[in-house]
């Protein structure tokens, strides 16, 4: 099944912060060492522009986890593994992160560094390891900073990225989708990586996306809840698909990877489908929890768009540098002093290779479509109820859970559910 780095940092904290916790000493400094390992790699790449006491500070809590995690041998445990996991998932996503998401990142680790040293203070006696009393009092500082300037919206979204499974996409039903939505985020970076994105990878990505959105939208309506911004999401991700219609790559159609991005695009869908309709046939129901519980999982899927719009717009950028796209010269945005054998292609209608402004158009629509799924995940995230919500209060934070909440709050405020999510009318998405 599908994790997040939000929730193995969950579960991490919540095996240290236990009321009766089964660890060793060893466990703890093992753990504190994973996430000092996380922490220097966040610093390493920089929190702020230039030189800052936020910086600082967390360059010293990263030496001081480092330091706790030195004071015993690693014997390994429950806290060790989570910690380790952790942190192996914030260096395969360093190449992607901003500072945004390095401070988002760093907050989360800061809380779950002193939940870990308060938990090896109870371990020993008062007087020994003082390593572990100063982790927790840098630890407090990061969180201090955290109060007056907490995560925004895009920084918070990395720590609900899905971390795939390795099994490929098949016909069977037991592949989720939040299963799905990871892997197909992970085909997309796996071909953007290698340079072999098709425009077909593209278009399916963009159609899942747009999918995607409308069966939120019709899950949260069907709740009670405000479809509203998941209605426009959709279009504008229908939008960014119209625009790559202009464009072809000369690629034929082949035979899909099963690990592909067709493929799981594909998968997405299904399950989707699956989920969403079956849960809309249930009609002998004893309360409301199941539509919200649906819901609930459809947005967790929504959560994972403004990763898939980064991949996509990463893939336009390089088609405009690499002219691998092709298109009639007519439907091109017109160009300032155009060469003449563009002119000569204009007036005979032909095909020209496609680069740099040509595909402005193209990425502005993604761009636009990748900003609106960003503004989404915190929407969803303060319109879900108590019993589906996942954030974990932190006691030693409610000022920065509040102005997370009031941030969502201004996002897309403008934006009222549609008449299908209203009536609760169930979309037929097309196919890919």
């Amino acid at each position: 099944m599908a994790t997040t780095l939000q929730q193995l940092l969950d579960d991490l904290a919540e095996q240290a912060g236990a009321p009766a916790p089964a660890a060793a000493i060893e466990d703890v400094t093992g753990a504190l060492s994973h996430l000092g390992r996380a922490l220097t790699g966040l610093t390493d790449d920089g929190l702020t522009p230039t030189a800052s006491a936020r910086q600082s500070t967390s360059t010293e809590l990263a030496d001081a986890c480092a330091t706790a995690g030195r004071l015993w041998p690693t014997t390994g445990g429950p806290l060790t593994d989570l910690a380790g996991a952790a942190a192996d998932l914030i260096g395969r996503d360093r190449v992607s992160m901003g500072r945004a998401h390095r401070w988002a990142v760093t907050v989360e680790l800061a809380e779950v560094a002193d939940r870990c040293a308060r938990l090896g203070r109870r371990l020993l006696p008062e007087s020994a390891a003082p390593e572990l009393a100063f982790v927790r009092m840098i630890a407090a500082a990061v969180e201090r900073d955290a109060q007056i300037d907490p995560p925004n919206a895009e920084g918070a979204a990395v720590l609900d990225r899905l971390v795939p499974m390795p099994r490929p996409p098949s016909g069977e039903t037991a592949v989720t989708a939040l299963d799905a939505s990871a892997a197909l985020v992970a085909a997309l970076d796996r071909a953007g990586q290698a340079g072999n994105l098709a425009l077909r990878d593209f278009r399916a990505g963009v159609a899942a996306a747009e999918i995607t959105c409308r069966y939120a939208a019709f899950t949260t309506g069907r709740a009670g809840g405000d479809a509203g911004p998941l209605l426009v999401t959709g279009l504008a991700w229908q939008l960014a698909g119209r625009a790559s219609t202009v464009f072809h790559d000369g690629q034929r159609e082949e035979a899909g990877d099963r690990r592909g991005v067709v493929a799981w695009a594909q998968a997405l869908v299904g399950a989707l489908r699956h989920e969403v309709e079956a849960d809309a046939g249930t009609t002998a129901r004893r309360d409301g929890s199941e539509p919200v519980d649906v819901a609930a999982a459809a947005q967790r899927v929504t959560g994972q768009l403004p990763a898939l719009g980064g991949k996509l717009i990463v893939a336009v950028g390089r088609w405009s540098r690499t002219g691998r796209l092709y298109a009639n010269a007519r439907d091109l945005p017109p160009m300032e002093n155009m060469p003449l054998d563009r002119v000569s292609a204009v007036i005979a209608g032909r095909q020209v290779r496609a680069s740099g402004t040509d595909l402005d158009r193209l990425r502005l629509a993604v761009g636009r479509a990748a900003d609106l799924s960003t503004g989404l995940t915190h929407v969803l995230a303060c319109a879900a109820s108590p019993a589906t919500a996942s954030q974990r209060p932190l006691p030693s934070a409610p000022e920065r859970l509040l102005d997370r909440a009031h941030a969502a709050a201004l996002s897309l405020a403008a934006v009222r559910s549609g008449p299908d999510a209203a009536r609760g009318v169930l979309p037929a998405p097309p196919d890919l």
